[in-house]
């Protein structure tokens, strides 16, 4: 009886103790389990061997058994380590630095920079440590330099082979073009900069208030002209209404404006009843008054009296009165037979008696606004011995 006795007494035992895992191994971040596990239950005892995933290692086995119902690992020390990539590799001219990780290991990201003077000879600047090792090759540094840029509608002025970093380069446009910035660009790490460029000289279509100006284009180049004209009681400018496209713009800026004439003050004259009219100022262009001019003065049809009138560019004419200047008299010279009159801005040659001459030896006397000019009077010249 005692044998069996025993045996029932280690079936218990092993009932009570030995216990299933109700479910396949865990699953690892670094480590992935080998061979096939479905979602059952494993008896006590059952192994599982795991391996360490691309970009990790790992010396030895990794094994994890079902004890107790639990999956635990036999030596738990044993894990997956990154993997070392190494020194990822200097470049002349430049240097690195890690800009992700904190060692050359898998996962680890350094970028490449150029020494000042220096460009990167390509897109790439950084290397990656992957499950192979460091991606792409080490990146090169080389001197910053720009060849003669191609400009469309321009061309460089004494251009060389290439140019360094920093180093100007001068350009002109061609007929017709403009620069689109400034006269010169500058070599950098980017290229030329700003980009040279040269666009085509244009005017806008012009906007003249108070004209009946139609444009016949979407835009003018440079030597294209244009003729408008104003509406009435508007005028254009004195230059005519005709303007051209330059490089700087309209000339003569097209324009129709309402120029009325202010009161003017003739002088040496004066309106004929101009107290009457003098509140009537400002005036319209074509209105005109009568005008009288001082004793001594004339007007410019060299009579007594005559008319002004308001112009587009003012009152005509420009000079309403000029000095009349009367020749009959010359101090120890030789005066005319009968009297004579000369205008404002007339001269006339005079003879001086031997041994005098006019002020400073001029030979000719010149009516002025003033009178004479200089006096008709002729003094001794000084002997000198």
């Amino acid at each position: 009886m005692r044998l069996p006795a025993q045996i029932l007494w280690l079936t218990l035992w092993s009932v009570c103790v030995a216990q299933d895992c109700n479910g396949p191994p865990p699953r690892k971040q670094t480590e992935i389990l080998t061979g096939s596990w479905s979602d059952q239950a494993y008896p006590q005892g059952t192994k599982a061997t795991y391996k360490c995933r691309p970009g990790y290692r790992m010396y030895g086995v990794i094994t994890m058994e079902c004890k107790g119902g639990n999956w635990v690992a036999l030596n738990p020390y044993k894990t997956c380590q990154k993997k070392p990539c190494g020194h990822p590799g200097d470049t002349p001219f430049g240097s690195f630095e890690l800009a992700e990780g904190d060692k050359f290991e898998y996962g680890a990201k350094v970028v490449y920079t150029c020494d000042e003077g220096y460009q990167m000879i390509g897109d790439i600047d950084f290397r990656e440590c992957d499950a192979d090792g460091w991606t792409n090759d080490v990146p090169l540094c080389d001197d910053i330099s720009c060849p003669v840029p191609q400009i469309e509608n321009g061309e460089p002025t004494s251009p060389k082979a290439s140019y360094r970093e920093n180093e100007r380069l001068q350009y002109k446009c061609l007929p017709g073009y403009t620069y689109g910035g400034r006269a010169e660009t500058v070599c950098t790490q980017r290229g030329w900069t700003p980009p040279p460029s040269c666009q085509e000289k244009t005017c806008e279509i012009p906007r003249i208030a108070n004209s009946h100006f139609q444009a016949d284009r979407s835009k003018y180049r440079v030597g294209d002209r244009i003729t408008y004209s104003c509406k009435r009681g508007f005028y254009p400018p004195t230059q005519g209404n005709t303007a051209k496209c330059t490089a700087m713009g309209w000339e003569p800026s097209p324009r129709c404006s309402f120029k009325p004439c202010d009161f003017p003050e003739i002088k040496h004259g004066r309106l004929h009843g101009e107290d009457r009219y003098r509140l009537s100022f400002p005036v319209s262009v074509g209105t005109w008054f009568y005008y009288l001019c001082d004793e001594n003065y004339v007007t410019a049809t060299e009579s007594s009296w005559d008319y002004i009138t308001c112009k587009p560019d003012g009152w005509t004419p420009k000079l309403p009165c000029r000095r009349r200047c009367i020749f009959n008299y010359l101090e120890n010279g030789h005066r005319p037979l009968s009297e004579q009159q000369y205008l404002q801005g007339q001269s006339v040659n005079v003879s001086c008696y031997p041994g005098y001459t006019l002020q400073n030896q001029q030979t000719s006397l010149t009516c002025t606004e003033n009178g004479w000019l200089p006096p008709p009077r002729c003094t001794r010249v000084e002997q000198t011995l």
